[in-house]
């Protein structure tokens, strides 16, 4: 029978492997809080726009919508089903919530609204008419 003898550096190399693959670094992590926001609802579940710029906050009646560009809660919508659950649509557009007792979805459009001064521009037609514009940003 052969024995198999193992040089001491083999080793030592073989045991540094092992470890460094089982061992996580350690890092210290840093944070605080940055603002707190009183809601008028009990959060549930909340989603976030694509672009950062919107966070919808699922509560017990309500979803409170929240804009990250003003720090504060700029409206909400009110809702009649006891939902569990939020998602957004990658376009933004679309809202989905989820109802886990009933087995429920349900599906809200969203799309931003904004109000334009008009200033001492003339006006053509009634004053409280809604107006909707069109961007096309890939226009050339």
């Amino acid at each position: 029978m052969k024995k198999h003898v193992f040089h001491p550096a083999v080793l030592f190399c073989a045991l540094a492997v092992v470890l460094s693959l089982t061992t996580a670094p350690f890092a210290k992590v840093e944070w605080e809080i940055l603002k707190d926001i009183t809601l008028t609802d009990d959060p549930r579940d909340i989603a976030i726009a694509s672009d950062g710029s919107t966070a919808y906050i699922l509560c017990s009646k309500s979803v409170q919508i929240y804009s990250t560009r003003e720090k504060k809660v700029t409206g909400s919508i009110l809702l009649t089903d006891d939902f569990s659950q939020i998602a957004i649509a990658p376009n933004g557009e679309e809202l989905f919530l989820t109802k886990t007792a009933g087995k429920q979805l349900s599906v809200i459009k969203v799309s931003q609204v904004y109000d334009i001064p008009i200033g001492t521009s003339p006006v053509i037609g009634k004053a409280g008419a809604p107006v909707t514009i069109y961007a096309f940003l890939d226009y050339q």
